[in-house]
């Protein structure tokens, strides 16, 4: 059984582009620190990239939240600052999924490819923690039932903290751990 790293959309468009709040910059260096800390003790390692097309505007998400961002290809679909670097290199352990709204439908799927399998631990952190965050943490927990899954409260954020902890709250009651640090 393996552990699994889900970094939920930290890109340039959630952080100092479209959709960017000054909680998002802050993440930058320690969630960049838990990823190399993640792949120095063994743990697989999956970012979610949120991608749009032109059509964004006329979908329900795009009718939802009409402001373009994290285009496919563009500046703002990138991972932010030094995680960007995953996205040049090729290194065992870490894989991305491109997902085109909240919470995505293909992450069991590409979790059980990276992990050869069910993995035992998942912790789950990013931007923004009311919507994608809480979306995809949902569905780790709805295709993995006997993982124990941690949503790292002080490596999450949203543009407003009261949305951030209203989210943490609702993910306390349905079972999550909450917790801030490493276990």
């Amino acid at each position: 059984m393996s552990k699994l790293l889900c970094v939920v959309d930290y890109q340039v468009d959630f952080v100092s582009g479209a959709l960017g709040f000054e909680a998002a910059r802050a993440l930058e260096a320690p969630l960049a620190d838990r990823v190399k800390q993640a792949l120095a003790d063994g743990w697989q390692v999956l970012f979610t990239r949120d991608t749009h097309g032109a059509d964004y505007l006329t979908s329900r998400e795009g009718r939802f939240l009409p402001l373009p961002h994290c285009l496919k290809g563009s500046e703002g679909w990138h991972l932010y600052g030094q995680l960007a670097e995953y996205e040049q290199a090729v290194l065992p352990g870490v894989a991305f999924l491109d997902k085109p709204t909240f919470g995505a439908e293909g992450l069991p799927a590409a979790v059980r490819a990276l992990c050869g399998g069910e993995p035992e631990e998942i912790e789950v952190c990013g931007v923004v923690t009311n919507i994608c965050v809480v979306s995809n943490a949902i569905v780790l927990h709805s295709a993995f039932l006997n993982a124990d899954i941690t949503v790292r409260s002080d490596l999450c954020a949203a543009g407003d903290p009261a949305d951030h902890e209203n989210a943490l709250r609702l993910l306390k009651g349905m079972g999550y751990r909450i917790a801030e640090g490493s276990r």
